[in-house]
């Protein structure tokens, strides 16, 4: 199964949410991610099913339940998906419905993925650190993932992309939520400029070494 829902969403009403990817395949591993450690740590993009079985599940599911939004999300990071911008396109030509796209934001450096993501009309990405020594102990992303690497692809990306994009930050006590750290992550988010910002709290107490 592919997709799941619609499923109530405070920031995108009734949201058919899609998922292209294994369970925990994703670039990062996250401390404060609810479903644990990442088991398959990755930034190979790949065809994990076949695209055509994914888009007649959208179809199928979507046109009795009337979602307000199709969103491509998961257990995992969906812009690992080499198909998504197929899916993207093909499902706004069937179904005339507003796409939005929950990702972490870490592959937003790849010109292709940038490319695939060009005709959702809400993007949503993570960024939860100003530094790169928060950025590792906070999101453990994959060893070819720098900070500055991540952050140069959400600005890049603000550059490319007309759509929506609504910032999500999630703090974790004892990580990313002094008031240096804090000032860090704004400094971050004035260069990305996006349309949005959500900021969360995880009840994880972790602290840096």
């Amino acid at each position: 199964m592919y997709t799941y829902g619609p499923v109530p969403s405070r920031r995108l009403g009734r949201s058919l949410g899609v998922s292209p990817i294994p369970s925990k395949t994703c670039s990062y591993s996250c401390v404060y991610c609810q479903l644990g450690r990442t088991k398959n740590l990755t930034i190979e993009r790949k065809s994990y099913f076949p695209k055509d079985d994914i888009l007649s599940e959208i179809l199928k599911n979507a046109g009795g339940s009337k979602p307000d939004y199709i969103t491509f999300a998961g257990d995992g990071e969906p812009t690992l998906c080499q198909d998504l911008g197929w899916l993207i396109n093909k499902t706004k030509e069937r179904l005339r419905l507003p796409i939005a796209v929950i990702t972490n934001g870490s592959l937003l450096f790849l010109k292709d993925v940038r490319r695939d993501l060009k005709e959702a009309d809400v993007v949503l990405p993570t960024l939860d650190a100003g530094n790169e020594k928060v950025f590792r102990h906070t999101n453990r992303p994959h060893g070819d993932i720098g900070f500055y690497t991540m952050l140069g692809g959400q600005i890049d990306f603000r550059h490319d992309y007309a759509g929506q994009i609504w910032l999500e930050v999630m703090l974790v006590s004892g990580l990313n939520d002094s008031e240096e750290e804090l000032s860090n992550i704004k400094q971050a988010v004035d260069m990305i400029k996006p349309d949005r910002v959500y900021v969360a709290v995880s009840y994880t107490h972790l602290t840096l070494p």
